[in-house]
């Protein structure tokens, strides 16, 4: 599938974004059936190359997926705009601000992200003065606020980062223009007398609209990312799992492991109940999705509960959310990134490295089964590639990403 975009050079390693708009490239039909005796309870005819869900599982030599998390905040992507300096009373103060303000990973400014906004303040007078600095996206994020002592013929910078409110993400289905409001003031005999009293222009991205190359970040760092609208919390996610307990023998969902190798089943046996909930209840199916309306290099996705409401996914979309369903289960699970196409593991258990590979796009359209034989034919493809560190290919560890603090996007 073909699609349009406009590149401004905001964001680096622009190529992996043209490799995952190609809509799911990789991504091949319902493997055809093996002739024989049918040993599945998925049809008859079928007959599928392992006995038990525990010799369904691949083993890998897991990539190190955990990177160097930076040392500082770098670089998101977006370009720092300045204010102009104002001096009162000898106080001189300005700022600097990123002009694009990267919905799904607003909560992660001054952490994996530049701050988005650095306030520089210079006290001139010999004595030191009390500054109170506060910013705030008008109608979008709350306000940030501080308050710091600068020591005569000192500067100090202050670094905010305002939060998205709930309500603004939720609205959010598109770019807006928006104003950045930054104030400095100093208290003058317990009095504030201001310094600054500026409004700035900047852009507020969509909450689908994911950046998948960011200047300054490594590939692995890139990817991880994306883990930010892997959302286990989420009341819909909560509802799938809900919904699959109807499909599980016990009716019920159990969390976490139980055997080594997944001998019990019990992975398996969940992992199969989400498939027939995301068929039967939520008649899921692929589609491919991913125009975006940003001006930068990003793809539209969208988060898992919007896939369970509209009942369709992209790959990318359909594996955040399985990833979601096992995060929320707690199981191990893993993103697989291929050029043009992406598709879910999940650790058979806590012990050793062996996974469920799932080819989710296959949804509504094949078993289970079939799923997880394409999904480890995939990998069989795909692992040399990975661990020769080839440009395009990733392995994304939830567990890892959020252990470095990337946790989800706060929606609902």
């Amino acid at each position: 599938m073909g699609s349009w975009r406009k590149d401004y050079g905001r964001f680096g390693a622009a190529a992996f974004v043209l490799v995952m708009i190609a809509a799911c490239s990789s991504a091949g039909p319902t493997p055809p059936p093996v002739p024989g005796t049918d040993h599945s309870g998925f049809g008859p005819g079928i007959l599928f190359p392992w006995t038990g869900p525990a010799a369904s599982g691949v083993h890998v030599v897991v990539p190190d997926s955990s990177g160097a998390a930076p040392s500082q905040p770098v670089a998101s992507g977006a370009p720092r705009a300045s204010s102009a300096a104002v001096t009162v009373d000898q106080i001189s103060a300005d700022y600097t601000y990123k002009s694009e303000l990267i919905t799904p990973l607003a909560h992660l400014y001054g952490s994996f992200l530049d701050d988005f906004v650095i306030i520089t303040v210079t006290n001139g007078n010999a004595s030191p003065v009390k500054i109170v600095a506060t910013s705030q996206v008008s109608d979008y994020t709350d306000q940030a606020s501080d308050t710091v002592t600068v020591a005569g013929g000192a500067t100090e910078e202050i670094r905010q980062n305002p939060s998205l409110t709930p309500a603004a993400i939720d609205g959010l289905n598109s770019e807006h223009q928006a104003s950045l409001h930054v104030i400095v003031s100093y208290l003058d005999a317990g009095q504030p007398r201001t310094v600054i009293d500026q409004t700035s222009s900047t852009l507020v991205t969509s909450r689908r609209d994911f950046p998948w190359g960011i200047k300054g970040f490594t590939q692995q760092e890139d990817f991880d990312l994306v883990v930010a609208m892997v959302t286990p919390s989420d009341p819909g996610v909560e509802t799938l799992i809900r919904d699959a307990a109807n499909y599980d023998p016990n009716k019920a969902m159990t969390s976490g492991y139980d055997s080594a190798n997944d001998t019990s089943g019990s992975v398996w046996q969940r992992l199969s109940d989400i498939w027939q909930a995301e068929t039967a209840d939520f008649k899921l199916t692929y589609i491919s999705t991913t125009i975006t309306f940003s001006a930068s290099s990003s793809q539209r996705i969208r988060l898992p509960a919007e896939v369970l409401s509209q009942s369709s996914g992209n790959c990318i979309e359909l594996t955040l959310l399985y990833a979601a369903v096992a995060e929320a289960l707690n199981l191990q699970p893993s993103i697989i990134l291929v050029p043009g196409h992406a598709y879910v593991a999940i650790r058979v258990d806590d012990t050793n490295d062996n996974y469920y590979f799932i080819e989710t796009t296959m949804i509504g359209q094949a078993t289970f089964k079939q799923s997880v034989a394409e999904g480890n034919s995939e990998w069989a493809t795909a692992q040399p590639h990975l661990n020769a560190g080839e440009a395009d290919y990733g392995w994304v560890d939830v567990a890892a990403a959020r252990a470095k603090g990337i946790v989800p996007i706060p929606w609902h």
